[in-house]
C-alpha cells in the first residue's frame, strides 16, 4: 500500500478505521445490499484483486461490477478479521493491514476457505474513514474456488 510517514494513531481513528474494515466484512457476509459495501469506499476508490488473481476495479461502478455475480452465485459467506495492524498514519489518511478467514457456500453447492490479509488504505471524509483503495493476499493456498466470484 501506499508508503506514509507514520505518526501516532490516536485510539479513536484506530478504532474506527477498525469498525470501516469490520463494516465492509458484515457488508460482504449479508450477500444483501452492494450499496452497504459500497459506503465503506470512497467514489473513486480502487478495489485490487490481483493478488488473489482476479482483476481489478475502479469505483463504486466496479464495485457494484464485482459484487452483483457475487450475490448471485454464493449462498453463504463469512469473514473472520484479526490481527489489525495501522501501518501508516498522517491524521487524514491511513494504511492498515488486517488478517482475515473467509468462507464462501456456492448456490451450487461449491465452497471456498480463504485465508489471508486485508491491506486497505483510508482517508478521513466529512462521514468519516472510507477506503480508498483495498487489495488482498492469500497466506494459505486456496481451498476451493473462486469461480462463484467471477
Amino acid at each position: 500500500m501506499t508508503a506514509r510517514p507514520i505518526e501516532a494513531c490516536p485510539i479513536e481513528d484506530r478504532l474506527a478505521i477498525e469498525d470501516l474494515l469490520v463494516a465492509y466484512a458484515h457488508a460482504v457476509d449479508r450477500l444483501a445490499n452492494i450499496d452497504e459495501i459500497c459506503a465503506c469506499f470512497t467514489a473513486d476508490a480502487v478495489f485490487d484483486l490481483s493478488g488473489i488473481g482476479l482483476a481489478n476495479v475502479v469505483g463504486h461502478a466496479g464495485i457494484r461490477g464485482f459484487f452483483t455475480p457475487v450475490f448471485a452465485n454464493m449462498a453463504h459467506h463469512a469473514h473472520y478479521l484479526s490481527n489489525f495492524a495501522i501501518t501508516a498514519h498522517d491524521g487524514e489518511t491511513a494504511s492498515v493491514r488486517a488478517y482475515v478467514t473467509g468462507m464462501g457456500m456456492g448456490r451450487d453447492g461449491r465452497g471456498v476457505t480463504v485465508h489471508g490479509r486485508y491491506y486497505f488504505d483510508v482517508r478521513r471524509t466529512a462521514q468519516g474513514w472510507k477506503a480508498t483503495r483495498y487489495a488482498m493476499d492469500f497466506l494459505m493456498p486456496l481451498t476451493g474456488t473462486l469461480d462463484n466470484a467471477r
